[in-house]
């Protein structure tokens, strides 16, 4: 690549060299056509000026012509006639013509007609004697040959002023020509000189910004790789060579895609960069590096130097694993506040179930009971368990790690989630209230990132709501809203984190005690926080802003010390067909249908008490149940009944082997073994992958008989 200043440099230098040349070369050819110009003009002057000496001559030599025979014939030596003298003036009269250029035709042709007639006064007086009178006639003559021929001199002499004129302007034109020459000559080989010389200055300091160039860009502590426009490696540096432990001279040359696997599902998005000479940036990609899971940022850029990408890779699998370790410390702490207002809930589902089961025992014991007062009972436990199942999967929603997962999300489905934890989990003297917006609030994220944003900014207003607040104060009214907005160009002006496209903007407001001005601009800065050190650590609001960001989002704040505050999450709006957004759910049976069945079912759990209540259940639907309590267990059970068996209902985790394990043992038994997959956690990506290895479906502890009825149907019937 030329570094810029040295490209500039060659390219004014050559400018120079151009304009001076092309000057010179136009005044070349200027002069050059004045001096062709003055020699077909000097040319011509010179038959113009013979044409006009000769007649001037001939005037000249046939007026003495004349006068000598006059003479003679005035003398008697001569015995010609005065016809002859006329004849020769007449013929001078004639030469007059050609002097018309000079201007002098008309006073040459009077001369002669003086002359001729002073001549033909003197002949008539030939033969009278010498009186005054013939005198005069005889100075007239002799006056107007004198006349006559002092003309023809002065036409003589006004031609030769004039030949010498143009001769000196043609010199002049001719020197200025030759200096011309030699000016352009010795100019070429002036430039010629220094642009060899600029040319090898150049050059050299082309190589030493080259050698400039190798040493910064093997100074940067990321992948810098230049790719040429046959896609193969131009330039590979240092840390390149350290990263993916190659060296350059081996890399230089190669195919990018052949060498660097992991970079092919970028191809396309490098051709549009290459074609639209512009930049690209994929931030947090997943990648597997030789074996090895990493997570990196990508940045191509279009080098019109090279006419070629530069790649800029940059290895953040070790912030990522930080940043993700801090986010389940800040999520542990949610669900440690939660856990104060979930506990009392939680306790009065245990207790409405203990309380009714003590009731039941005691109509047993006394036979005081009847079916109406026993079928309440069972709808009070059934409602209290399924309440506390809720609560338990919320919590596990929460606290669970998962892989970042972003995907099209309906904002509306997620503020009524956080709105159902609240319920349960808020203190009971804050109010809630939730707006949803009348249409989808599509967007692009992970729902759990969204989720934990909206329950730390919930828990922080519960807060400033109760322990922030004197005890006789608390209390207040939470908000949970969504609206939208079309950000102008003014919006932008005052919002300058805004772009140009639609956010959703979901708002979470509370009545609590406020901030003051000078704390909202510390509040997303990490380990600042307005509570005591031993109610927060400071990092929620950090890893929240940090969350968004990630979301191509931001968060505002407005706030009041006394009234409350309220967080703005803006997220851009993503909008699709109306076909992609419908969501298309598989035929389901009708909630409160028991469908029933028959055949062997195994049940694989290492917990008594749910192998109890499965084969309670199945059972009564008319199924037959053998059971395992660990890994290894259930693949002997099945060896020895896989003709028999229908399904499998197989924990996910289970002593001497996993669930996982087991599937893979019991497949190679029977390929078409049909599973249904058991897990007190939600399906996360460890379930996931068990099920993209064939396992038919998944139930989440605790299941309900409707819905272990339903499944296992489904599972059968697959």
């Amino acid at each position: 690549m030329l570094n810029p200043k040295l490209q500039r440099h060659s390219i004014s230098m050559n400018d120079d060299f151009i304009k001076t040349s092309g000057f010179l070369t136009i005044a070349f050819i200027f002069m050059t056509g004045i001096n062709i110009y003055a020699y077909f003009t000097i040319i011509g002057m010179s038959d113009k000026y013979t044409s006009l000496n000769s007649a001037a001559i001939n005037i000249k030599l046939k007026a003495t012509n004349a006068n000598l025979l006059f003479r003679e014939i005035m003398s008697g030596y001569s015995d010609k006639d005065m016809n002859v003298a006329w004849d020769v003036i007449n013929s001078a009269r004639k030469n007059c013509l050609t002097l018309k250029q000079t201007g002098e035709s008309g006073t040459i042709e009077g001369k002669l007609n003086v002359y001729k007639e002073a001549m033909l006064k003197l002949y008539m007086a030939a033969e009278d004697k010498m009186t005054p009178e013939k005198k005069k006639l005889i100075d007239d003559f002799n006056n107007s040959y004198t006349d006559l021929s002092g003309a023809i001199e002065r036409i003589e002499r006004d031609l030769g002023e004039m030949v010498s004129t143009k001769l000196l302007v043609f010199k002049i034109l001719y020197i200025i020509l030759v200096l011309n020459i030699l000016g352009l000559f010795g100019f070429i080989v002036y430039q010629i000189r220094k642009f060899v010389s600029g040319r090898v200055d150049m050059e050299m300091a082309l190589e030493n910004s080259k050698n400039n160039l190798t040493t910064i860009l093997n100074s940067i502590n990321s992948v810098l790789i230049f790719v040429n426009s046959e896609e193969n490696v131009a330039q590979w540096n240092r840390y390149a060579e350290k990263y993916f432990t190659l060296m350059a001279d081996k890399a230089i040359g190669q195919n990018i895609w052949e060498l660097l696997p992991f970079l092919k599902p970028y191809h396309t998005e490098y051709e549009k960069i290459y074609q639209l000479q512009r930049s690209c940036e994929f931030s947090k990609e997943h990648v597997n590096i030789n074996g090895s899971e990493r997570y990196i940022n990508i940045k191509m850029s279009y080098a019109p130097g090279i006419n070629g990408v530069v790649l800029l890779l940059e290895d953040i699998t070790t912030q990522e694993m930080k940043e993700r370790q801090m986010r389940q410390a800040q999520k542990m702490q949610i669900v440690e506040n939660l856990m104060s207002g979930l506990s009392n809930d939680f306790n009065n589902a245990l207790g409405a179930i203990t309380g009714t089961i003590t009731m039941m025992k005691y109509s047993l014991e006394s036979n005081a009971g009847n079916l109406d007062e026993i079928r309440n009972n069972m709808d009070v436990i059934e409602s209290s368990a399924e309440k506390a199942v809720v609560m338990v999967q919320q919590l596990l929603s929460i606290a669970q790690k998962h892989e970042i997962c972003l995907g099209n999300i309906d904002l509306n489905g997620v503020v009524q989630h956080i709105l159902k934890i609240c319920q349960n989990t808020a203190d009971k003297r804050i109010e809630l209230v939730g707006e949803i917006y009348n249409v989808k609030a599509m967007t692009k994220a992970d729902p759990a990132l969204v989720e934990q944003v909206l329950l730390n900014l919930c828990d922080n207003a519960v807060q400033a709501m109760t322990i922030m607040k004197p005890e006789e104060e608390q209390g207040g009214t939470l908000t949970l809203s969504i609206d939208k907005i079309y950000p102008d160009r003014a919006y932008r002006s005052l919002h300058p984190q805004a772009i140009g496209q639609a956010y959703w903007i979901v708002s979470v407001s509370d009545t609590g005690v406020g901030m003051e001005p000078d704390a909202i601009g510390k509040i997303f800065d990490p380990f600042y926080t307005t509570k005591s050190q031993m109610q927060a650590t400071g990092l929620g609001l950090t890893i929240a802003n940090d969350i968004i960001r990630q979301h191509n989002g931001f968060i505002e704040v407005e706030t009041r010390p006394g009234i409350g505050s309220r967080f703005n999450v803006f997220l851009p709006e993503f909008t699709v067909a109306e076909e992609q957004q419908r969501i298309v759910e598989p035929e389901a049976m009708a909630e409160d249908q028991i469908p029933d069945g028959t055949g062997l079912i195994l049940v694989a759990d290492d917990e008594q008490i749910m192998r109890k209540t499965a084969n309670s259940i199945l059972t009564k639907l008319g199924y037959e149940v053998v059971f395992a309590e660990d890994g290894e267990q259930t693949v002997s059970v099945y060896r020895e009944n896989a003709s028999r068996i229908k399904a499998v209902l197989l924990d996910m985790a289970m002593p001497k082997m996993s669930g996982r394990e087991a599937y893979i043992e019991m497949k190679k038994i029977n390929p078409d073994v049909k599973v249904l997959l058991v897990s007190g956690f939600k399906k996360d990506k460890r379930i996931e992958d068990v099920l993209t290895m064939g396992v038919n479906a998944f139930i989440q502890k605790p299941y309900s008989m409707i819905g272990l009825a339903q499944e296992i149907k489904k599972v059968i019937n697959a």
